[in-house]
């Protein structure tokens, strides 16, 4: 042991002698943190932790392949090692004092990534920091022994620079360090598995966005172990003293044995693809995560308040901040998105859909799973965040229910329960009386799926006006006689197409005499209440979640601008609604 510790305190100190070890390890990292978080605006929030992953990552793949890789070509090439082989030292003290010393020299830069972030762009120090640490050490130590193997198999200096170029670029622009994994080409994010720079990044930045520990990362930790292991041993059994000592060509194959456990890893993501969903739900946190300033908009509050032109500041997927008077953002650290004219409103909540039927005649076998993902997709669409599931099978809703909880694909929240209204439906009676102009709205035509809308049409068999106007009737009835009153369509039902058949309801019950103000709060935080989601959702008060819908124009004096629909948030990420069916 006293072998190991003499040689460690010796690199150490060598190192630290070295100018252009504190170039690269500090000055530079501390440069590319400030370059990458201006440019990202870190100081608004979510892209912050992107960017530390990114610093990160490009320092461990620095320091493993130039730091540790190239130094011991060069130290070989330069006769330094010759001088040890007369000593009575072996291989792997020399071996681990380069790991150890990567490692001691690195974590510094780390201190100070997080102290800027914290004292500069606002970010609060990592919740599981030693986490953090652990899993950093874990990659210095893997990606400096892959190093260690290049030196050992590379005959010059020229073929490790070579060797390190094409393993260096695809595990940086590949992994997620550069952009998202989730902005790739499917097939490239399947390649992007077989990269050992791909489980690094996602592991740092579970615990970073997710504040996840090294328990739920064992997969990478586990790889990363096993790599180090391998690379050690061969790096023993490879290792030369003099750069006269020769490897044959094949040898180098022994680098494919080094990073073996990320090759078993990518085959079995490829099939399981349980990486690539992780990469798109840190992405999804990500966005949600940043701070936006809707600045101007008249604000409808939810609780009967409205706010003629103000503002409301969203900050990690919450409501922070709203504003009765159009601030300046000035100090407030958060990306401006220009409201005046428009109207923000709570996501709109459905307490009647019936999730198991289409709502039309499909022109094509579907599978059950994938239209409910699809319908829940179409209602987040049309600004709906929550329905209430009646009467559907609960473990088939449950299973899109839990993708969607989940971040892994974005769609409206799902509640479960029995028959929600005390009043029918008004859409549902028009429905009924098959109406064909209730299939040629502009955003049902957006949300339906390809042909439904064609087939439902030839099926229609219009029946006459129904009892819309005696459930009108009774609708303002109950409404003077302060009935708690919900606003549900019973979407599913032929000929209602899921989506956006809320906008009819409010509509109809705008045209049967109930105030545009009171149809709108019973279908925000009325229905949030009477769904138990009152506590979260229905409102646009601070420690809300962040899931509105912004229109354009003022539905208080026309309703049908909810139809409008200019932007959608979910839990404080702008909806991106032209990829929502892709």
């Amino acid at each position: 042991m006293k072998t190991y510790w003499a040689y460690i305190r010796a690199s150490l100190r060598l190192t630290l002698r070295e100018k252009s070890v504190l170039f690269f390890n500090y000055l530079l990292p501390l440069l590319f943190f400030i370059v990458f978080a201006q440019s990202f605006g870190a100081a608004r929030g979510g892209a912050i932790s992107q960017v530390i992953t990114m610093v990160l990552i490009m320092g461990v793949l620095g320091s493993g392949f130039f730091g540790a890789g190239l130094r011991a070509v060069q130290e070989r090439e330069l006769n330094i090692l010759r001088r040890f082989k007369v000593a009575p030292i072996t291989p792997l003290p020399i071996l681990v004092s380069s790991l150890v010393t990567g490692v001691i020299t690195y974590l510094p830069s780390l201190a100070m990534v997080l102290l800027i972030a914290r004292f500069y762009y606002g970010m609060p120090l990592p919740a599981r920091l030693g986490s953090l640490v652990a899993m950093l050490t874990l990659g210095l130590v893997a990606f400096r022994s892959v190093g260690l193997t290049i030196a050992a198999v590379a005959n010059s200096m020229q073929e490790s620079q070579m060797i390190i170029q094409l393993l260096y670029l695809p595990m940086l622009f590949l992994s997620g360090a550069t952009f998202p994994v989730s902005m790739l080409p499917d097939w490239l994010q399947v390649a992007a598995q077989f990269l050992p720079a791909t489980y690094l990044y996602t592991g740092l930045n579970g615990i970073l966005v997710r504040h996840e520990g090294l328990a739920e990362n064992w997969i990478p930790v586990c790889g990363m172990l096993a790599t180090t292991a391998v690379a050690l041993l061969l790096g023993v059994k490879l290792f030369r003293w003099e750069k006269e000592e020769k490897l044959p060509g094949k040898a180098k194959m022994w680098l494919a044995a080094v990073l073996l456990p990320f090759l078993a890893m990518g085959v079995w993501q490829t099939y399981k693809q349980d990486n690539i969903v992780k990469a798109r739900v840190l992405y999804r946190d990500m966005k949600r995560n940043r701070a936006l300033l809707i600045r101007g908009p008249r604000v409808f509050v939810g609780d009967g308040k409205v706010i003629a032109s103000g503002a409301v500041l969203l900050r990690d997927g919450r409501i922070e901040r709203v504003f009765e008077t159009v601030p300046s953002d000035a100090g407030l650290r958060a990306e401006t998105m220009e409201a005046a004219g428009q109207t923000l409103l709570p996501g709109l909540i459905d307490a009647e859909v019936h999730l198991a039927k289409p709502g039309g005649l499909s022109p094509s076998p579907t599978d059950p799973l994938k239209a409910i993902e699809r319908a829940l997709s179409a209602y987040l669409y049309s600004g709906v965040v929550a329905v209430r599931s009646v009467g559907d099978p609960e473990p088939l809703v449950q299973s899109a229910s839990r993708r969607i909880a989940a971040g892994e694909r974005p769609g409206a929240e799902v509640v479960f329960g029995r028959k929600a209204g005390l009043i029918p439906a008004l859409t549902a009676i028009e429905g009924a009386a098959a109406d064909p102009n209730l299939l040629e709205r502009t955003l049902l035509h957006r949300v339906a799926p390809e042909g439904m809308i064609a087939a439902t049409r030839a099926a229609l068999h219009p029946t006459g006006p129904g009892d819309l106007a005696a459930a009108s009737e009774t609708l303002r009835t109950a409404w003077n006689a302060g009935v708690d009153l919900a606003a549900g369509t019973g979407s599913g039902n032929f000929p209602l197409i899921h989506g956006p058949a809320i906008h009819r309801e409010l509509q109809l019950w705008v045209r049967a005499g109930i105030p545009a103000a009171a149809a709108l709060q019973a279908a925000t935080s009325g229905n949030a209440k009477r769904l138990g989601l009152d506590a979260r959702a229905g409102s646009i008060k601070p420690g809300m979640e962040a899931s509105l819908l912004l229109v354009d124009g003022n539905p208080l004096e026309d309703i049908a601008a909810t139809e409008r629909i200019s932007a959608v948030f979910l839990r404080g990420e702008r909806i991106d609604r032209s990829e929502l069916f892709q």
